[in-house]
């Protein structure tokens, strides 16, 4: 009789657990954007909020940085983000960052490929709320 109810205490406590981890899923996958894809497109990213293109890119800002001289100084910026990338089986994160001068309104965008297949480039930011990134996929990849 004591194997039975300590069986059914731990039969409760495991549905339990399956019950919480699938709401926790499904809350996450309702905050999910789906965007329609285009190539290229400009995507707005807010920080911990992931978005899913219709081609099944799955896209999530996981940091940012923005360096510039001390006040007043001229010199270099750099704005940089990290992505959490993931399509299918494949996953993983890359940095794309943007240069410029402290004054000027010409930037230098260094692309980053990932999985052979996109291409990211960091355009704009309200920092720290939004960045713009333009995503395009390439010609050879479906």
């Amino acid at each position: 009789m004591c194997n039975f109810i300590f069986m059914s205490r731990i039969i409760v406590v495991i549905s339990l657990f399956l019950f919480w981890n699938h709401l926790s899923y499904a809350q996450q996958e309702e905050d999910t954007g789906i965007i329609q894809y285009a190539n290229p497109i400009l995507v707005e990213l807010k920080p911990n909020i992931p978005i899913m293109l219709t081609d099944s890119l799955s896209i999530l800002l996981t940091g940012y940085s923005h360096k510039r001289p001390t006040h007043g100084a001229s010199g270099q910026t750099k704005t940089g983000v990290q992505l959490s990338l993931s399509k299918g089986n494949s996953c993983g994160k890359i940095e794309v960052y943007r240069y410029g001068l402290q004054g000027e309104i010409a930037y230098t965008h260094v692309p980053s490929s990932w999985n052979n297949e996109y291409e990211f480039k960091l355009m704009d930011f309200d920092f720290p709320l939004s960045f713009k990134i333009v995503i395009s996929k390439k010609q050879n990849a479906d």
